[in-house]
């Protein structure tokens, strides 16, 4: 049950990801619930730096984590490891707070 819950919610980030943010690229996760999104084109396509995006998700309550700390220099780390309707949630604040 916890292995479909999480496959839901890593296909759910991928596909919102691939679709909704022009410019950030992620590759799917396979064996994980964590993903990393390379955000660097779109940070340069936006005007925003990179600190301030990381620093806005952290704003609206997303809790996604410097890339650079896991030698992924421009992306996000996100784990959605938590029920559904939370994956959901964060996105919607992404959606509406940060990818704008």
């Amino acid at each position: 049950e916890l292995c479909q819950v999480l496959s839901a919610n890593v296909r759910y980030a991928y596909e919102h990801i691939r679709d909704t943010y022009p410019g950030v690229t992620c590759a799917r996760a396979e064996g994980t619930y964590v993903l990393l999104a390379d955000c660097r084109e779109w940070c340069e396509r936006s005007g925003m730096s990179y600190e301030q995006l990381v620093r806005a998700g952290w704003d609206v309550g997303v809790t996604w984590h410097d890339g650079r700390l896991f030698d992924c220099p421009g992306s996000v780390r996100i784990a959605v490891s938590v029920p559904h309707a939370q994956v959901i949630e964060a996105f919607a604040r992404l959606d509406k707070y940060v990818f704008v």
